[in-house]
C-alpha cells in the first residue's frame, strides 16, 4: 500500500552568520561527531533515541528525537553529497514525523574567511515541505536557531 504525500510547498531561503573563528574551526563543528551532537542534535526539552554521524561524501546521518513528554517522533536522514574541508558542505536531507516524510531538502553550507580569524557562513536550503505554506519560513527559523547554537559551541569549545 502506498501512502500519498500532501501537495508540497516549495521554498528557498538563505541564512548568513559571522563567527569569530576561522572557517577551519567552524568546519570542525560539523565534522567532529561530539561537537556536532552538542550543537546540532542535543537540546533542552528533547529526547534523542537514535543518532549516527557518518561525515564523509556518501555518508549518512540519522537521528530520531521527540519533545519531552510528546508521543510523536521526528526523524532526520541526511546524506553528504559534497565535502570540501573548511569551505563547503552539501547535503540532501529528509525530515519525517512518525516515519512519514514532512520535507525533502538540498542544503549548501559555504564557509568564507571574514577578516583575520573570522568566518562568514552562508547556508542556502531549497526544499519541498508537505505541511502548510509557512513550513519554509518555520524551517528557516529553526535553522537560524541551530546556527545560534553553533555560535555557543564555538565559544564554549574553542
Amino acid at each position: 500500500m502506498t501512502t500519498q504525500l500532501a501537495r508540497p510547498h516549495f521554498g528557498t531561503f538563505t541564512i548568513e552568520r559571522t563567527y569569530k573563528h576561522t572557517p577551519e574551526r567552524v568546519f570542525r563543528a560539523f565534522s567532529e561527531p561530539e561537537a556536532h551532537y552538542r550543537w546540532f542534535v542535543s537540546g533542552e526539552g528533547w529526547e534523542i533515541s537514535t543518532y549516527t554521524h557518518d561525515f564523509k561524501v556518501g555518508g549518512h546521518e540519522h537521528g530520531k528525537f521527540r519533545p519531552v513528554g510528546h508521543p510523536s517522533t521526528f526523524g532526520n536522514d541526511t546524506w553528504y553529497l559534497e565535502i570540501t574541508p573548511g569551505r563547503r558542505i552539501v547535503t540532501a536531507y529528509t525530515m519525517s514525523l512518525d516515519g512519514k516524510p514532512i520535507s525533502h531538502s538540498l542544503s549548501v553550507i559555504e564557509l568564507h574567511s571574514d577578516g583575520e580569524d573570522g568566518c562568514r557562513l552562508v547556508y542556502t536550503e531549497q526544499g519541498a515541505y508537505y505541511g502548510d505554506a509557512c513550513d519554509a519560513e518555520n524551517r528557516r527559523t529553526g535553522c537560524d536557531e541551530l546556527f545560534g547554537k553553533l555560535e555557543i559551541e564555538l565559544r564554549d569549545h574553542p
